[in-house]
């Protein structure tokens, strides 16, 4: 026969089981875990991701997971683990750019390019500090998205866009006849667009440009050269500067 502690033991059992099952669809349990500095999975890694977007809210940046895992045919889990690894890849660079900025005001101009279709990397930005990119329409200027609530423009490269101490500048190992036509679509398709503040999956549209989605966007739809180091659902200021069809020339 069960007596009352039998039964009791039973019902603290199942509860304790309960906790640990997988969690879907963005909700997390109430209960209390026997470890109380254990999480849930999903929470940790929707933190992370939240921590390299963080102008996205978690309910955002779920939405985004969901929509992605629909249209690719995975499911939530796996859909939110691809996100997350990218996000912790670009963790230590914005750690980094955070960390090694004097201030968030640019101080230092470009200057002048080898090569129309050039890029540029600076590491700090007054927008959210993954670092900043842009491309060279010519020698002389840059089109870059300047940050949340502004569009994207074509710009001297005399102008203080960057941080010094931290600016590469890097040519595309492509023809010229290349570089031109991702300038040239940079100039005609990729001006005056407002700002998005998602990078986790910035590839997807051209409505709105972040500074890398812009600089990618260029050698992708023009010449489909792509310049992500990682080949992620995002791409980040750092993927570009890294990439191995970039060569820096230039260090400010």
């Amino acid at each position: 026969m069960f007596n009352k502690k039998t039964i009791l033991a039973g019902k603290l059992g199942a509860i304790a089981i309960s906790a640990t099952m997988v969690v879907v669809g963005g909700i997390f349990p109430t209960i209390s875990y026997a470890n109380q500095t254990e999480i849930p999975v999903e929470a940790n890694k929707i933190s992370t991701i939240h921590l390299v977007n963080p102008e996205l809210s978690d309910n955002e940046i779920t939405t985004i997971i969901k929509d992605y895992a629909t249209e690719e045919g995975l499911s939530y889990e796996n859909a939110l683990s691809i996100f997350y690894n990218e996000a912790v890849e670009e963790k230590t660079e914005l750690a980094n750019n955070i960390k090694s900025r004097a201030n968030t005001k640019a101080n230092q101009a470009l200057g002048s390019a080898n090569y129309k279709g050039d890029v540029f990397y600076s590491k700090a930005w007054t927008g959210i500090n993954h670092g900043h990119s842009g491309i060279y329409y010519n020698k002389a200027n840059v089109i870059h998205a300047p940050g949340p609530g502004k569009s994207s423009k074509l710009q001297s490269a005399k102008d203080k866009l960057g941080l010094k101490g931290g600016i590469q500048i890097q040519y595309v190992n492509t023809s010229q006849a290349n570089r031109d036509k991702a300038a040239n679509y940079d100039y005609n398709k990729l001006r005056n667009k407002p700002y998005d503040t998602n990078f986790i999956s910035n590839k997807k549209t051209t409505t709105k440009l972040n500074c890398s989605g812009l600089v990618w966007n260029a050698y992708k739809k023009s010449v489909n050269i792509d310049l992500d180091k990682n080949g992620g659902l995002g791409v980040y200021p750092a993927d570009i500067r890294d990439s191995s069809k970039t060569v820096t020339y230039k260090k400010l």
